[in-house]
């Protein structure tokens, strides 16, 4: 067979085999769905992931106001002043508040699927100084009854609370009163709280799953958390300015002032009726416990290079082809395509048991075994099915360290492509193309 005709085969092949390996992919994506479901019915039948919104202070006011007119009788004119009221609600954000979460997490799975979840011991004390809003036109606004208001993500995870008043214990309710915050608790305030300032302090058991954030509504908010998980990911507006990454935890803490954001302003702007709050989702910040190797992303991060490890094996199997003269059979690139696309199911299942690493480990020798014992009988010759499975087997440990250092990945990938092609290069700068593969006379 001509090597045109030989090259335009092998190409079709690598086409064909890109079937089966998308197969694989949609496989891949179906085991995560399905994990990411076990995740929303753990969450469903616990408590989901939380947010902590809060303390804020509600206050019901009435806004009074007087207006005047000109009443004629029997011909005089004289005027009067008539008395009108509003009710009208507003919030108020606490001058500093100090929130300390000490969390303990607890793994809960499913058939093959775990979910990190957290019980944790949130300590939040702080102060209140009341200033109204200022009243339209000349009114004025007399408070009338108030209450403390704290916003959660979900009100199943709390176990336990205890909440102070300048030192007086109060007794919370579920619900906020606020329209834009639909899952927390509230507790009555007296209203000569109001007149000076106002200290609280909250002790609060909440458990939750996967993650916890706050936002920061004090003019000046400090935050410190702890857990014995060593797989942090810190998200949201602002990152910890301190934090410490071990073995067996993390610690981090945060200090925001009204100066680097903007919560106090939006909330201030936001009616308590109202059933939204524009501006506020983005503004939040914590962590979310990240699961140390996700065996699915792994794999699917794996897979996008199975194209390159085809055409990499089916070129040095042509390479070798063409230099000894020694003519492989279609059927036999094509059986070579299917033993490398199974490397990823191998490691796929695997993965699922033993953990990523050592499904990676027994998928690779495998494969390489398989393959190295097969072309040894393809190519004619041990010593070629043992160079071409130590060959396979060093291109999966590379690959192994692609997945496991993200920033090098690109650096290594180029590497690989580099020596493979001046490989090629190298042992076939003397061949004559023009005349490989033609019949002999």
């Amino acid at each position: 067979m001509r090597i045109g005709w030989k090259l335009a085969l092998v190409g079709l092949m690598l086409l064909l085999l890109l079937i089966p390996l998308g197969l694989l992919d949609s496989l891949v994506a179906e085991r995560q769905a399905r994990g990411q479901e076990v995740a929303d019915e753990i969450a469903r039948s616990s408590s989901g992931p939380q947010q902590v919104v809060g303390p804020l202070l509600l206050v019901e006011a009435l806004r009074l106001s007087e207006r005047r007119r000109v009443v004629t009788e029997g011909g005089l004119r004289r005027q009067e002043t008539e008395q009108a009221s509003e009710t009208v609600h507003y919030l108020v954000s606490p001058s500093r508040l100090a929130i300390d979460s000490r969390l303990r997490i607890e793994q809960r799975g499913r058939s093959l699927f775990t979910v990190p979840l957290f019980h944790g011991a949130l300590n939040m004390a702080g102060e209140f100084r009341h200033v109204p809003p200022a009243a339209d036109g000349e009114g004025r606004l007399k408070p009338v009854r108030a209450w403390l208001v704290l916003g959660l993500g979900d009100n199943r995870g709390v176990q336990a609370m205890a909440l102070k008043v300048d030192g007086r214990p109060v007794t919370a309710e579920p619900g906020t009163r606020v329209g834009w915050l639909p899952e927390g608790l509230h507790a009555p305030v007296p209203l000569s709280a109001l007149e000076g300032p106002m200290a609280f302090d909250v002790a609060l058991d909440l458990t939750g799953t996967q993650s916890l954030a706050w936002l920061p509504v004090g003019s000046e908010t400090t935050v410190t958390a702890s857990a014995d998980w060593p797989h942090p990911g810190f998200e949201g507006r602002h990152l910890p300015q301190a934090s410490s990454i071990r073995d067996d935890g993390f610690s981090a803490n945060w200090a925001v002032s009204k100066l680097s954001s903007r919560v106090q302003q939006v909330i201030a702007a936001c009616s308590p009726l109202a059933t939204s709050c524009d501006g506020l989702a983005e503004s939040g910040f914590g962590m979310r416990l990240v699961e140390p190797v996700d065996r699915y992303l792994m794999t699917d991060r794996a897979m996008k290079y199975a194209l390159l490890f085809l055409a990499l094996v089916f070129g040095a199997v042509f390479l070798v082809e063409a230099l000894s003269s020694r003519p492989v059979h279609a059927v036999q690139y094509g059986l070579t395509g299917l033993a490398l696309a199974m490397f990823y199911l191998l490691l796929l299942s695997l993965s699922e048991h033993i953990g990523f690493g050592l499904a990676y480990a027994l998928a690779a020798a495998a494969c390489s075994g398989l393959l190295g014992y097969y072309l040894a009988g393809v190519l004619g010759g041990a010593k070629q099915g043992l160079s071409f499975g130590a060959g396979l087997a060093g291109l999966y440990g590379l690959l192994y360290s692609l997945l496991r250092s993200e920033d090098y990945a690109l650096l290594v990938g180029a590497g690989v492509l580099f020596a493979a092609l001046a490989t090629a290069m190298t042992l076939t700068r003397r061949v004559d193309w023009h005349h490989l593969g033609s019949p002999k006379t």
